[in-house]
């Protein structure tokens, strides 16, 4: 229930009441919106932000990773001299693997075409 003396204070027709009310709501959803707005933005730079850091760590943390396993490797000779080794024993494998492919076939291609048919005794 309304004073009297409060609407002394606030000499004005009903619907003028009704439309600053309504005013003053549109405003306040207005600056609420342009708030969460801003909020969300402010979370985006923050999240884009650690993440920048996270990649900038993680590339200094995989360089010094880097660096340690050079070292425990006792330099590039011995990394040279393994791959060098690697590749001529995939070289030789591929050399036998050609070299006795035909053999292969044709014996697959002789056990699966004799097949002996004949049921056996019980």
């Amino acid at each position: 229930r309304i004073k009297q003396s409060s609407l002394l204070l606030f000499p004005m027709s009903g619907q003028e009441g009704i439309d600053r009310l309504l005013q003053a709501e549109q405003d306040a959803t207005e600056i609420v919106a342009k708030a969460r707005k801003e909020k969300a933005a402010r979370i985006k730079q923050a999240r884009d932000e650690a993440e920048a850091e996270v990649k900038q760590y993680r590339s200094k943390l995989e360089q010094q990773f880097q660096e340690s396993q050079s070292m425990a490797m006792g330099g590039s000779d011995k990394s040279v001299a393994l791959a060098v080794e690697t590749e001529k024993g995939l070289s030789d494998i591929t050399r036998l693997a050609e070299s006795n492919r035909v053999k292969v076939v044709r014996e697959i291609l002789t056990w699966v075409s004799s097949v002996d048919t004949t049921p056996p005794v019980a």
